[in-house]
């Protein structure tokens, strides 16, 4: 059994952290703040690809099954590192749990442990689900995703956003190229062979975000499943900042968001959940933490007004925006039924 463990209450995106301090400390005008925003997150901190290589090893019985690849994007030119995960019993489990320590502190458990010694086989392929992974994480992030998918019968594909990981890129866009890279990436899969059947995307936080867009300007995407989305991205950036306690002023951030859209030549209106779900003619499923100050269950209850009827919401009683993508115990059995009913 593998086991990692982390504070409930504080952040185990240990990435984003370290970003947005960066961003914080010694960005004293909103010209240099916003010039960090719109630097890729990899070139301002160390990759953990070494890191999610090791996982893939413990959890895949010391063989990697996943098949690598790299796919051209732009304009701006880009590559991206993409790794996809066949269909198959590959005999893993996933569970989580909360534990509170003798000291009070409160623990969130995520475990992975084997079902059987029988070795993996293959079963039969439904379709293919893209997985994207939050702002400054990588693909590896979400590589017990890819395992839950794979078990119920999905090709899983797990990509480095540009600017993250193992991709090239000199710069974050806030989606609006991001979302142009996933519509020329679903184009290469289909062209080699990929990508066989209907298509779907799980997306965390800035990921379920991307999902949104994505799948209001890709008609080939027909099941979503948005994990934390936020409503505005404007208004994500500030709460993360007042949450997180940095050295910051809300003027100032509000200031630098501002030049962002003015550079990215974007109005944050247009790049909002609600805005995007307006496009997309299926209905979608939005899956929250109640305790979730970054993506409130307020900016849900707005993108699911906003959508197509039919559209579902799951809310965990006790998970925040750093647990909830990843408390199987709750959300598992309801994504992998989504995408079974609609792939």
């Amino acid at each position: 059994m593998r086991t990692a463990g982390f504070g409930v209450d504080r952040v185990c995106n240990i990435g984003f952290v370290l970003i947005l301090t960066l961003l914080a400390v010694g960005c004293a005008t909103p010209e240099r703040l916003a010039k960090r925003i719109l630097t890729a997150p990899n070139l301002q901190q160390r990759s953990v690809a070494q890191w999610g290589e090791q996982w893939i090893q413990a959890m895949s019985g010391g063989t990697n099954r996943f098949e690598t690849l790299t796919v051209s994007v732009g304009p701006p030119d880009a590559k991206l590192n993409v790794a996809e995960l066949p269909p198959g019993a590959y005999n893993l489990e996933f569970t989580s749990s909360i534990e509170t320590k003798a000291n009070g502190a409160r623990q969130f458990l995520l475990q992975c442990s084997p079902k059987t010694n029988c070795p993996a086989t293959t079963v039969e392929e439904r379709g293919t689900v893209v997985i994207l992974h939050g702002y400054s994480v990588q693909k590896e992030t979400m590589i017990p995703w890819a395992f839950v998918l794979a078990q119920a019968g999905f090709r899983a594909v797990l990509v480095d956003l540009r600017g993250h990981g193992r991709s090239t890129g000199q710069n974050f866009s806030c989606g609006k190229v991001e979302t142009s890279d996933l519509v020329q990436l679903l184009d290469h899969l289909i062209d080699k062979g990929v990508c066989k059947g209907p298509v779907g995307v799980l997306g965390l936080s800035f990921g379920a975000d991307l999902a949104l867009q994505w799948a209001a300007r890709d008609p080939r995407v027909h099941a979503v499943v948005a994990i934390a989305p936020y409503n505005r991205p404007e208004e994500a950036f500030v709460r993360f900042a007042k949450e997180m306690g940095f050295p910051v002023s809300v003027k100032t951030l509000e200031s630098a968001l501002g030049v962002v859209a003015l550079k990215l030549d974007l109005n944050w209106s247009d790049w909002s959940g609600e805005a995007a779900v307006r496009r997309i003619p299926q209905p979608v499923f939005l899956i929250g933490g109640e305790k979730d100050p970054i993506s409130p269950p307020r900016d849900l209850d707005e993108i699911k007004r906003a959508a197509a009827e039919g559209t579902e919401m799951l809310l965990v009683p006790e998970a925040n925006h750093f647990i909830i993508g990843f408390s199987f115990q709750q959300i598992a059995e309801p994504v992998k039924a989504w995408f079974q009913a609609r792939l």
